[in-house]
């Protein structure tokens, strides 16, 4: 879900920056905040969130070694390549797995990294 509302956060601003339509900007950022309302409010389904909160509790356990940070790179980079293909729900899927902080930093590159006039683009960009 969070892939989603930053979606459609980053696809209302675009559309405002390229001067689209201003009613669609609107409701693009009033779904997006529904969506974050409803994921703030833990709407998931009962068997949803303890399949997320199992998964994120199996992955911690894994010992961190350089195979481990690796891997969780690769998961983090296919996650952003996944956005870039607009398959947030695919995208969301990987990201439940892993720690906020990094799936928070990886989602403000990938919108970073969309803007042309951005003067560096970001790891994942460049693994792209």
């Amino acid at each position: 879900m969070r892939s989603r509302v930053h979606m459609l956060n980053v696809a209302a601003a675009r559309l405002q920056q390229d001067h689209g339509n201003p009613k669609l900007a609107a409701d693009l950022r009033e779904a997006a905040k529904v969506l974050a309302k409803n994921r703030a409010e833990q709407r998931l389904q009962d068997d949803e969130t303890k399949r997320i909160e199992r998964q994120r509790t199996l992955f911690t356990m894994v010992p961190d070694t350089v195979a481990f940070g690796r891997f969780k790179d690769a998961m983090l980079q296919r996650a952003y390549d996944l956005m870039w293909d607009g398959d947030c729900s695919a995208c969301d899927a990987i990201a439940e797995f892993l720690p906020s902080a990094d799936v928070e930093k990886m989602f403000d590159a990938w919108q970073n990294d969309q803007d042309p006039n951005s003067p560096q683009k970001s790891k994942f960009y460049e693994a792209a």
